[in-house]
């Protein structure tokens, strides 16, 4: 599971996406999928990993959000490694050209002063934590709250629906990440709104690439049997998680996944038994 890349020199300090995890350095990426094809692993698509279960050598890599990063310079190095992946954006920033409540939350606290105890607060603390559950409209009034003045410019831009189709066409999977990012599972969430994020992320994505989307991606991994009920409803054939238990029903194919952070080498190694 992969989110943000940039070239080192490029990612600036201080970087809340970096300390999350979410920003990784494309040397850094390289060094990963050197690694993988060192190993002899065989990279396919997520719709591609039922078919291929018996074979242990696969990965499958994900990028979630939708990122222009992610066209600009994973996409590049992907094809240098002769390397697949799936691709989950997030369909309103793409359509909309505009950003996340995210996006400008973590600029507005790289741009404050702050020391150790209160970053942690905003970035992975309580702060964050009660940003983050909250509906996505409720938080552009939050970051008012916590902020008061907004960044005019955004520093982060996702990818338009040219190059969702330019990704698509040179033989990456496109799968759907929701319309907003909302958390399936939220309280503010019932079951229409949660219909209305599925299948208006995958029609607009159809409409787009011209091509079937059959991944979906929760976010933040937040699902329960009856989100993986209404996700096979819609017509996905399979979706992404970050972990379940041991044993977990789910009602349609669901794949755990290894957060690849910055400097996460070792931990995914051991993942890997390599």
């Amino acid at each position: 599971m992969f989110h943000r890349v940039l070239p080192q020199k490029l990612i600036n300090q201080p970087n809340a996406y970096s300390v999350f995890g979410t920003l990784i350095s494309l040397e850094y990426l390289e060094i990963v999928l050197s690694l993988l094809k060192k190993e002899g692993y065989e990279f396919v698509s997520i719709s591609e990993l039922e078919e291929q279960s018996e074979n242990e050598k696969i990965v499958a890599l994900t990028f979630d959000d939708g990122y222009a990063d992610n066209f600009e310079y994973a996409m590049p190095m992907l094809k240098k490694y002769n390397s697949t992946a799936t691709f989950f954006p997030v369909v309103e920033p793409c359509k909309n050209n505009s950003v996340l409540p995210l996006d400008i939350y973590y600029q507005c606290v790289d741009e404050m002063i702050l020391n150790e105890e209160k970053k942690f607060d905003f970035i992975k603390g309580k702060t964050k934590q009660l940003f983050y559950s909250a509906e996505p409209k409720m938080q552009m009034n939050l970051l008012n709250e916590l902020f008061g003045q907004l960044p005019v410019n955004n520093r982060v831009s996702y990818m338009s629906d040219k190059q969702l189709k330019q990704l698509s066409d040179n033989g990456f999977e496109i799968g759907s990440h929701g319309m907003t990012h909302s958390l399936l599972t939220a309280e503010y969430m019932n079951e229409e709104k949660v219909l209305a994020e599925l299948q208006q992320s995958k029609s607009w994505l159809e409409k787009t690439i011209g091509k079937n989307v059959k991944a979906y991606c929760f976010p933040s991994g937040k699902f329960n049997l009856r989100m993986s009920e209404l996700v096979k409803k819609v017509g996905y054939q399979s979706a992404c998680l970050i972990s379940k238990k041991e044993n977990e029903k789910l009602a349609l194919p669901s794949y755990d996944r290894i957060f690849v952070k910055p400097n996460s080498l070792d931990e995914l190694k051991f993942a890997l038994k390599i």
